[in-house]
Order: C-alpha cells, then structure tokens, then sequence
C-alpha cells in the first residue's frame, strides 16, 4: 500500500463506493429478516450477518479517519472543526452500533430481532445520509489547489 495521500476526489469516489457497499449489506439483512419465520433464514445467520456489518463498519470509519479527515482539514477555514465533529459522530456511531449490534445478538425473539435490525438500519441510513451531504460532496472533496471560497461559504 502506498504511503501517497489520495487526492480529494478520489477520497470522495472511494467513501460512495464504500457508502453504497453498506446500504447494500443493510439490504440484505433486512431481507434476512424478513424471511426469519419462513425457514429460508435463521436468527443465528441473521445476528451474524449484523456482527460482520459492524466490522465493515469499523474499517470504513477508519479509512475515513485516515483518508477523508486530512481532505476536510485542509478544503477552507472550517476544516479543523470539521474534524472534530465527524470524530465526534464516529465516536457516538461507535457507541450506538455496538449497542444496536449487542441488541441484535441478544435478541430472544424474531420480533426483537427484526426491530433492533430496523434501528440498525435507520440510524446507518440516516448517518451516510448526514455524512454525505456535510463531508463528501465535491464543496470540500475537490482535486483544486486553491478553495472554491476562501472563507468555506
């Protein structure tokens, strides 16, 4: 793996694609549990998936600490307090994933496992929704030398 930072809109393409992957695996365990009375899905496949999900999580949350956090940085004025926030919000998604994936493990009925899947899911999809509009849009995720507007409005 190289050493070189990537260039902006490469962080941008590269946090979509990685956004997209999510809502996909989400897809899927919704579905998951949908069929859990029907013998196609069991719980344990279910609550497995939902483990797996969570550390597909982690490494996204990570390469963004590594990859989108020195981007936004540098992209106008507000860049450092940028930066605190999304390490704020990936600190509280953190929090509430290992909760909701604790919920999900625990969960002795499929009625409580499906709903603590559907939390799951909204909370994920609003967060990339959240995420996508304040981090990666072209505004701050841009190959330009110079910023669009200097004083980040």
């Amino acid at each position: 793996m190289s050493d070189e930072p990537l260039m902006p809109s490469e962080v941008r393409r590269k946090v979509l694609s990685q956004h997209r992957e999510i809502e996909q695996m989400l897809s899927e365990l919704e579905t998951g549990v949908t069929h859990l009375g029907d013998g196609t899905v069991g719980a344990d496949q279910v609550k497995r998936a939902a483990y797996a999900l969570r550390g597909i999580l982690e490494l996204h949350m990570n390469f963004e600490e590594a990859h989108m956090v020195p981007a936004i940085n540098e992209a106008d004025g507000f860049g450092p307090e940028r930066v605190r926030h999304l390490h704020a919000e990936h600190a509280d998604q953190r929090q509430e994933l290992d909760r909701l994936v604790d919920q999900i493990r625990e969960a002795s009925s499929s009625d409580d496992l499906k709903a603590s899947v559907v939390k799951l899911a909204q909370m994920l999809r609003k967060d990339i929704e959240e995420e996508e509009r304040e981090y990666v849009n072209e505004k701050l995720l841009h190959d330009h030398i110079m910023p669009n507007d200097t004083f980040g409005g």
